[in-house]
């Protein structure tokens, strides 16, 4: 006989650091799309800063996008496993009239 357990308190856990998985990349990101071009005088070192927002706020915007898929993957999980935990909880009571 297998027994199998469910850290149900781990999974809610990693599900809600997906759900806010965006706006701790989008805060980390804000500020670089708030900063002037003004503020670097050379020419080159502020395009080569402004390929790298560029490039940098295209993947982690992906990412948040492929977080919040994963929280809503993992809270479906989440939810089926519960039901299975509760229906399996439920069949092992005896029922009414029936010797324990």
């Amino acid at each position: 006989m297998t027994d199998v357990s469910i850290d149900f308190a781990a999974m809610e856990a990693s599900r809600t650091a997906y759900a806010n998985m965006r706006s701790s990349l989008d805060a980390a990101t804000s500020g670089l799309g708030a900063v002037s071009g003004a503020a670097v005088p050379q020419e080159e070192l502020r395009r080569r800063l402004e390929d790298l927002h560029d490039s940098w706020g295209g993947g982690l915007d992906k990412l948040g996008r492929y977080a919040e898929d994963a929280s809503t993957g993992l809270q479906g999980i989440l939810e089926a496993f519960q039901g299975l935990d509760s229906e399996l909880a439920a069949s092992m009571e005896p029922e009414d009239g029936a010797a324990a």
